[in-house]
């Protein structure tokens, strides 16, 4: 989780908004859940400043025979050590 700003949002792509909190309790449950799922990232662009950089990409999940998309957004906040992921915003394709 170091890798996220304290502030972290994101939006799903049910439009339920959530708090690094949230996001960081969430996460155990799901880890190793899916074994075989892989995950591919596409259309990738980033746009930056000295303070925050934005990424747009499509991501597509692929389990079984089983596919999803989202488009997402993701604005990060740039430090001099790194970046930190400040919000994200998926909407499902």
């Amino acid at each position: 989780m170091s890798g996220f700003s304290s502030d972290f949002s994101m939006l799903n792509g049910d439009g339920v908004s959530i708090t690094l909190a949230m996001f960081s309790d969430w996460l155990p449950t799901v880890f190793g859940q899916f074994p075989d799922r892989s995950v591919q990232i596409e259309d990738v662009e980033i746009h930056y400043s000295n303070d925050h950089g934005l990424a747009t990409f499509t991501e597509i999940q692929i389990t079984g025979t089983v596919s999803n998309q989202r488009s997402s957004s993701a604005v990060f906040l740039l430090t001099q050590e790194k970046a930190l992921w400040f919000h994200l915003i998926e909407k499902w394709i």
